[in-house]
């Protein structure tokens, strides 16, 4: 069986040994050429996954490494009676991880508390719930806003839903959609003129879902108008092209790594073994020990405040500025396209929180209990949040 694979899923070659040959593509310059021979195609969402790539191919299965399936044509490859799977939730715990350090750090920098301001969720599934989920941990207001979801689940009590109209004057909002292009609820541009005349005006906003969720242009205009306004973006219109305006307007400025923790990308590895070894009627016999991070443990006194304490557990996985900094530098560039690819292609090892262990004085319950909540091991007791 031959596999052709994007080269930056981690352990591709290793999963999926069993099965046959596997060969590894660059994901964004993958042509028709490459996959004529492929029986199983295994991409990111760099990769367009349509007619043009695959017709006149004998591949039997695609997978995607990734929670969004927007570069797929899904229905061309039902309709030709190719195999599919994606990874649903592989980097949700990793992009909610990129939410709560970031927060931490404009808390910091601005001067706030986090439990003195509301937060709304537009999009409550497998990233929005878990950003939910460690918000209420922190004891911050928390609005949801998912029409979809909300009409799914009308008896759902453990979350305030509420309308558009409404989610749009929080302080903060974090937009977790995916990229939908028509329907009553079409997610393209959803945050435009409309959307940015009805904010805030000091709000923070957060873009971690798809590029084209914004319109850059209407976001622009809108932070001209009101300069106390914050945005913080990980995606972008034309990746890997970026409008250095729009970067250079966002508080924090990073290439599309929210989901980026090498956690959650071997999740995505796993996710999608599971699902092909299956299909093939096969064992999968892959397991993989994960690398130490640089800082496994920090020890706090009892003169931390319990602010300081989130803030530095957070930044010691996670801190977004040097994402930022990285990313400001690239596009300066004459190359800024193959810069932000590069950035991605070489990111640097990063874990979840679950990776490091904190040691806190035990009358500190309330600490204690945010931190787990956060999914930080304590005081030698803790669990990997999913």
């Amino acid at each position: 069986m031959q596999i052709v694979a994007d080269e930056n899923i981690p352990y591709v070659r290793e999963a999926f040994a069993d099965l046959g040959d596997v060969r590894t593509v660059s994901g964004r310059e993958l042509h028709a050429e490459q996959v004529i021979d492929a029986d199983v195609l295994l991409v990111r969402s760099v990769t367009a996954v349509n007619r043009e790539l695959l017709s006149g191919s004998r591949v039997r299965f695609v997978g995607t490494a990734t929670i969004g399936t927007d570069h797929i044509d899904v229905d061309w490859l039902r309709a030709n009676q190719i195999a599919f799977a994606s990874a649903p939730g592989c980097n949700a715990v990793s992009a909610a991880e990129y939410v709560i350090s970031s927060l931490l750090v404009l808390a910091q920098q601005d001067n706030f508390r986090l439990t003195d301001k509301t937060v709304g969720i537009i999009g409550c599934g497998n990233v929005g719930s878990r950003v939910y989920q460690r918000l209420q941990t922190l004891g911050v207001t928390c609005l949801c806003h998912d029409p979809p979801l909300a009409a799914q689940n009308p008896k759902d009590t453990h979350r305030v839903w509420v309308d558009r109209a409404t989610v749009l004057q929080a302080d903060i909002l974090t937009v977790h959609v995916p990229l939908t292009l028509s329907g009553e609820y079409a997610t393209a541009q959803l945050i435009n003129t409309d959307f940015l005349k009805k904010v805030s005006d000091r709000v923070i906003l957060f873009n971690t879902s798809r590029g084209r969720v914004l319109d850059e242009v209407a976001l622009q205009q809108a932070w001209l108008q009101q300069k106390q306004r914050v945005a913080v973006l990980d995606v972008w219109r034309g990746e890997p092209h970026l409008n250095p305006q729009t970067v250079a307007l966002a508080r924090l400025a990073t290439p599309h790594i929210a989901g980026y923790s090498f956690d959650g990308k071997v999740r995505g590895t796993r996710l999608l073994a599971e699902a092909i070894y299956g299909y093939f009627g096969q064992s999968l016999r892959w397991q993989v020990s994960l690398p130490e991070p640089a800082i496994t443990e920090l020890h706090f006194s009892d003169h931390i405040s319990d602010e300081q304490a989130l803030y530095y557990a957070a930044t010691a996985c996670y801190d977004p500025r040097r994402d930022d900094a990285a990313l400001r530098h690239s596009i300066t560039r004459e190359d800024a396209g193959l810069a932000f690819d590069q950035l991605r292609k070489y990111y640097p090892l990063r874990r979840e929180f679950a990776s490091l262990h904190l040691t806190i004085p035990t009358h500190r319950h309330a600490l204690i209990e945010q931190l787990r909540g956060l999914g930080f091991r304590v005081n030698g007791w803790g669990e990997v949040l999913v």
